[in-house]
């Protein structure tokens, strides 16, 4: 029995193995890291905008040359299912009318989230119109999570949600 040499299809399929063997050797530390950085993906979060309501410690009120105002808080709640870092962006609206809305406010920042935080802002609402003593508001909230990755990269707005319309006492009268 003789012993015939390799012919070159094998002999480049003997460098091809010896080739992956090595990178694998090589990409094993770098593929045992990976679990751990994929273990730490962002948290999911929601966002619940919750009906605007007059601040408690406010019955309206006016400085003279300026016109009649509440003070009314518009609040939010995140809640996330694990700690979190969350950018937000919120904006106040004044209904006036059935198609008129104007922007009256808007808020915008980060805040740590411990499974579930609440942000309030007070915002004066102005009255509007002579004729009627209530003033229809609302607000929207839009939310995103920060990435974990190495670049620090804000992830796409993850969570919106719009308040139900409120009416608003504010007190009318001469001044």
């Amino acid at each position: 029995m003789s012993i015939t040499p390799p012919t070159p299809a094998r002999r480049s399929a003997r460098v091809a193995l010896v080739s992956t063997v090595s990178l694998g050797l090589l990409a094993g530390p770098i593929a045992m890291a990976t679990p751990a950085a994929a273990d730490s993906k962002s948290a999911d979060c929601i966002v619940k905008a919750l009906k605007p309501k007059v601040h408690d410690r406010d019955n309206g009120g006016y400085k003279k040359g300026e016109r009649k105002y509440v003070k009314v808080e518009f609040e939010f709640k995140i809640r996330c299912d694990k700690d979190a870092k969350v950018h937000f962006e919120q904006k106040m609206f004044q209904k006036d009318g059935n198609w008129k809305v104007d922007q009256i406010d808007k808020d915008k920042g980060n805040v740590w989230v411990h499974r579930h935080e609440s942000v309030v802002n007070v915002v004066k609402v102005y009255d509007r119109d002579r004729h009627d003593k209530f003033e229809k508001v609302f607000h929207t909230v839009k939310i995103r999570v920060e990435k974990k990755d190495r670049y620090g990269n804000w992830a796409k707005w993850s969570d919106f949600d719009k308040s139900p319309v409120a009416k608003i006492y504010v007190p009318n009268g001469r001044y």
